[in-house]
């Protein structure tokens, strides 16, 4: 990951009174902000944002949406880094924020840098795939009743699918139905409720769902009801070619 050069810090960055216990608890703490292109400020729609703490532990994940906003809420205060990744910029990695604001809201815009798409790079083995979802489920994904989706059958569907939702009912088989509700696209097995959404195993606000770019997902995993140990509920994971290298 490339550190970024360049942060547009809308709020007043300082040590947080709360992390050094001269305040009272805040309440959630909110990071939001644009990701633009460094050139023109134009907004990079859908680049995916990730909240991450001091050691690298993700802590929350976000989609860029028409106009690039993005929001992220913090699971409290503390010292994190902002990543974000889309196809044809560099890498993004903000330095290390701490943030003290009255209301717990942080704007802050990230600027990337274009760079050209490296093709080749994009070509992570099905079968190094394989083992990191093994890794990641506790079980071969070859073994699960509904195949999982790598990038080269993806990028199939990218002409004739405009977002997850559309690509998921393109591939509505095994009694998953895909429907709008007011909080997001919901995807069930056989009408028993929402199956969770993970972005590179980060829930993602179902609101985000349609804004993830397909071009950039290297794998889609349908995981039914009591089918694995680790998603007992059951679960749609999706993870970024990057994630997987």
């Amino acid at each position: 990951m490339t550190v970024s050069r360049t942060v547009r810090v809308v709020a007043v960055l300082a040590l947080a009174s709360a992390v050094l216990g001269g305040g009272p608890p805040l309440a959630a703490q909110t990071i939001q902000g644009r990701v633009l292109d460094d050139q023109d400020d134009r907004p990079i729609v859908t680049a995916l944002v990730r909240l991450v703490d001091a050691q690298g532990e993700p802590r929350g994940v976000s989609a860029a949406d028409s106009s690039g906003f993005f929001r992220i809420v913090a699971p409290g205060p503390g010292v994190y880094r902002l990543q974000a990744e889309r196809l044809g910029y560099d890498g993004f990695e903000t330095p290390l924020l701490e943030t003290q604001n009255p209301e717990g809201v942080y704007p802050i815009d990230l600027l990337m840098h274009r760079a050209p798409i490296p093709i080749q790079g994009l070509q992570v083995s099905t079968e190094r795939a394989e083992r990191e979802l093994r890794l990641m489920i506790g079980m071969n994904p070859r073994s699960l009743r509904r195949a999982p989706l790598f990038w080269e059958e993806i990028q199939g569907h990218i002409e004739r699918a405009h977002d997850l939702s559309a690509m998921m009912r393109w591939q509505n088989a095994g009694g998953l139905i895909v429907y709008e509700t007011t909080e997001g696209p919901c995807f069930s097995v056989r009408a028993r409720g929402c199956l969770a959404i993970y972005l590179n195993s980060m829930v993602l606000n179902p609101l985000f769902t349609d804004v993830v770019p397909l071009d950039m997902l290297y794998s889609v995993v349908i995981l039914y009801p009591n089918e694995t140990i680790t998603y007992p509920q059951g679960a749609v994971l999706l993870y970024t070619e990057a994630w997987l290298r």
